[in-house]
């Protein structure tokens, strides 16, 4: 009980008899630890089921290593894991946060195990076509809810700033990829050139958003139609509610081939899966937004994101700090995101060979 179990290079390894300890002490319920499981997927933080007598729970930790500045904040996503738990937004019960590094020398928290399905393609393959409709409906009409949720209600009217969302996080995200990588990138470059010149800069809706929204950071019921948890909340925060609509369908955009695998050049009728106009329409009408929005500047924006978190991923896997094993695959693939963004915003536009902004 006393050994470490064996880790990759970036998770920090568990004294199950000190983590016990600790989590009976503080953490209300739980007793009797018996067991950790090291869980595959996700590049950014560690996860780990734990078997205790009183039950199953989820430990998520910061990576070992080098962290870059703002990444990793599990306490931001406790936080909302807490405000959330009595709304219309589901997500597991949060047990502990711990901010002692003595216990497993990074900050972690605990979190109920919740039994569910979980979708990795976006094609849904698992699923009968007839069905993948209200799989997808289901997942928008959750988006809507996140973003009803009343910021205030919750105690979250500070959680972010209020306004010039993609002003700031353009900015935000820029700095983050060139210093992951000084020796840039053409095709980034590019994407962030013309993202720069489309930003919208008027007042616009304050909600709570996600930050990643994706089909896989969502868990749905046995039958696989209802969401019972919303997952992975570290990239969340206060901002424009169509950051996150773009982020769900711009994924969507990618290669079907790629580690990501996404819908490019997918006949969705034949697979029985709705057009992005119809997800984005659905998602409009709720808000009572204009349904005819133009999304292709917030789904571009949301690739020249994931981009730049492929380079934090390159950095981490260069510096033996990586999570997970794919994370030098999607880091050396960076430039998938980017392409994919630029041909969002205009297929037939070439980029010059350089194109390095200031």
């Amino acid at each position: 009980m006393n050994a470490p179990i064996d880790t990759a290079v970036s998770a920090p390894p568990l004294d199950l008899e000190r983590l016990g300890r600790y989590l009976e002490a503080h953490a209300p319920g739980f007793r009797g630890l018996r067991k950790a499981e090291r869980l595959v997927g996700g590049n950014s933080n560690p996860i780990w089921r734990l078997e205790a007598g009183s039950g199953h729970y989820i430990l998520r930790t910061q990576p070992a290593g080098e962290l870059l500045k703002s990444a990793h904040a599990l306490d931001r996503e406790a936080r909302i894991l807490g405000a959330l738990r009595h709304s219309d937004v589901p997500v597991p019960r949060l047990r502990v946060l711990c901010n002692d590094l003595d216990v497993v020398g990074v900050q972690f928290y605990l979190m109920d195990f919740v039994d569910g399905v979980v979708h990795r393609h976006v094609g849904l393959p698992e699923v009968q076509p007839a069905r993948r409709r209200a799989v997808y409906e289901a997942a928008i009409d959750n988006l809507v809810a996140i973003h009803r949720t009343d910021v205030d209600a919750l105690g979250l009217r500070d959680f972010g700033r209020a306004g010039n969302y993609f002003e700031r996080q353009l900015h935000r995200w820029t700095q983050q990829y060139r210093a992951a990588m000084p020796e840039g990138s053409a095709s980034m470059d590019c994407l962030i050139g013309r993202i720069e010149a489309l930003v919208p800069r008027e007042a616009h809706p304050v909600v709570l958003l996600h930050g990643d929204s994706r089909l896989d950071n969502l868990m749905f019921d046995a039958a696989g139609e209802r969401v019972i948890a919303v997952l992975d909340w570290e990239l969340s925060t206060l901002g424009h509610p169509l950051a996150d609509l773009g982020q769900f369908l711009g994924v969507q955009e990618l290669p079907h081939d790629y580690l990501l695998p996404g819908l490019r050049g997918v006949d969705r009728a034949a697979l029985g899966l709705p057009t992005q106009d119809e997800l984005a329409g659905r998602y409009l009408r709720a808000m009572d937004m204009d349904p005819q929005t133009d999304m292709r500047f917030h789904k571009a924006f949301a690739m020249f994101r994931q981009a730049a978190m492929s380079a934090g991923l390159r950095r981490r896997a260069a510096l033996g700090t990586a999570v997970a094993e794919s994370a030098r695959a999607f880091g050396d693939t960076m430039d998938v995101f980017a392409q994919a963004g630029l041909d969002i915003l205009d297929p037939s536009a070439a980029c010059p060979q350089t194109w390095r902004t200031t």
